[in-house]
């Protein structure tokens, strides 16, 4: 994700945030995440701290999947905030947290990150609809996560062909609101907004156990 300082005295300065696989990483460590700064525009790229074009990797436990991360910088240009989902508190890699970090943008440009924070009060596990014949069944997955690959980012509808093979991979009117990854970080003011996609409720409606993904919002003070 990237992102441009807001100030007019730095607004050649460019963020990027990403994950990817570290290297010498654990091999059961499929993705961290990733900050590169540049100030001239794009022309070049480094860390962040003067001296160092190497990416400053921001997830610091390297034995467990950290990815999709989001970027804020504050209006005035002078701070930054970063944050990812985070399976770190699972020995098993599997349930996930939110954890983010908070960064002050000096005057020569230079970014200095604060330590690693959790943002979530409770670890979710992943939705997704597997690979059972009997997901494939309204009412047996969580709609947001529809099986056999169906694009998260658009939906089917009533235009879909009319053939009775077809109409699983039907999205429901009342479930196109749901579609899709809704996690993203804004600035305005003296605060940040920040939404994520979180898993940690039971779905009542279900056929079968399985909890339900939703979409949770915070605001947040700027750190001083």
């Amino acid at each position: 994700m990237p992102a441009v300082n807001p100030s007019l005295s730095k607004a050649s300065h460019l963020y990027v945030v990403y994950a990817d696989k570290a290297q010498n990483a654990d091999p059961n460590d499929r993705a961290d995440v990733f900050f590169l700064r540049s100030t001239n525009g794009g022309a070049s790229w480094d860390g962040g701290t003067t001296g160092s074009m190497s990416p400053t990797r921001l997830s610091t436990v390297p034995t467990s999947d950290q990815w999709m991360p989001v970027l804020a910088v504050k209006d005035d240009g002078t701070k930054l905030f970063v944050a990812w989902y985070d399976r770190r508190n699972d020995p098993n890699n599997s349930l996930i947290d939110v954890y983010g970090r908070w960064a002050t943008i000096a005057t020569d440009g230079t970014v200095n990150f604060g330590a690693e924070f959790k943002i979530t009060t409770s670890s979710f596990p992943p939705v997704l609809a597997g690979t059972l014949s009997d997901n494939m069944i309204v009412g047996h997955y969580d709609p947001v996560y529809p099986p056999n690959n169906v694009n998260l980012h658009w939906w089917h509808t009533t235009d879909w062909p009319e053939d009775t093979e077809l109409d699983k991979y039907r999205t429901l009117n009342a479930w196109i609101g749901h579609v899709g990854e809704y996690h993203g970080a804004w600035s305005d003011g003296p605060y940040l907004y920040f939404s994520w996609t979180d898993n940690r409720l039971a779905a009542s409606e279900s056929l079968y156990p399985r909890n339900q993904s939703d979409i949770r919002f915070m605001r947040l003070t700027w750190s001083q």
